[in-house]
């Protein structure tokens, strides 16, 4: 049930961070409930680049810490990738990407 919650609650994060209009696309987590691995995903690195370097990651962050602050969770990390890393590294398999990605393992 609590994974529900999580998932309801990021998602509510997801769209509307998708209205800023600055590249982001989706948001993946991974791990346990309590202690999720929080992925933000951009569509391409540029995207991703603009958007940390305005401090939308601040933005971004608070708001997922008050989303998980409200299933009684905390995030372990979060991060910010591209679909367009992705394509170059994996072919697209977000699974073996993040799972080349060291804070993931």
């Amino acid at each position: 049930m609590t994974e529900r919650k999580l998932i309801t609650v990021l998602t509510e994060v997801c769209e509307t961070a998708k209205q800023e209009d600055n590249g982001f696309v989706w948001l993946t987590h991974n791990g346990h409930w309590r202690t999720p691995q929080v992925v933000a995903v951009f569509k391409t690195e540029h995207d991703r680049k603009k958007a940390l370097s305005s401090g939308w990651d601040t933005w971004f962050i608070n708001q997922v810490n008050i989303a998980l602050d409200s299933v009684k969770s905390v995030a372990r990390v979060i991060d910010f990738e591209s679909e367009e890393a992705c394509n170059k590294s994996s072919n697209g398999d977000w699974e073996q990407y993040l799972s080349k990605r060291t804070r993931f393992h």
